[in-house]
């Protein structure tokens, strides 16, 4: 009698695409904040210090109101981020295709079809952000284990 066997694929990598850009930045300081910063968050950053934060705010004027980039290292304790900027960090900063349901929005409080700069001619959604400003894009993927014989 034949054996089945059932391939794992739990390990669905969050980039699909072969030639991402990937920079070191450096995420800067947040006093307030009280949850870490997990792999795949996605980023905004700060026109003038070229500094990263999580996007979570619509209303940023100084570039972390848009979406600009991914986070892909390790978890960055909520206390460490309190505690001063974390540097040297990578940072998904264009050219990609990712897997939407490993993408990251910072504490759910935004995310892909949320309007950002809603009071400019630049409205538009996150996930549109991502596409004109980056060539980041967010991509429906299907779990091959959920289709069996």
């Amino acid at each position: 009698m034949a054996v089945q066997e059932r391939q794992d694929n739990t390990n669905t990598p969050l980039i699909l695409s072969d030639e991402s850009d990937v920079e070191n930045g450096t995420i800067m300081q947040n006093q307030g904040r009280i949850t870490p910063l997990v792999y795949g968050t996605v980023l905004a950053q700060v026109a003038a210090t070229r500094d990263w934060v999580p996007f979570n705010d619509v209303t940023g004027v100084d570039g972390t109101g848009v979406p600009r980039g991914i986070y892909l290292g390790d978890e960055i304790a909520a206390a460490d981020l309190v505690d001063e900027d974390y540097e040297d960090v990578p940072i998904l900063v264009g050219n990609a295709r990712v897997n939407e349901e490993l993408v990251v929005w910072d504490d759910d409080i935004l995310g892909p079809n949320t309007v950002v700069a809603p009071a400019t001619v630049e409205a538009r959604t996150a996930r549109r952000a991502l596409e004109e400003s980056v060539n980041i894009r967010l991509e429906a993927t299907t779990d091959a284990t959920a289709h069996e014989n």
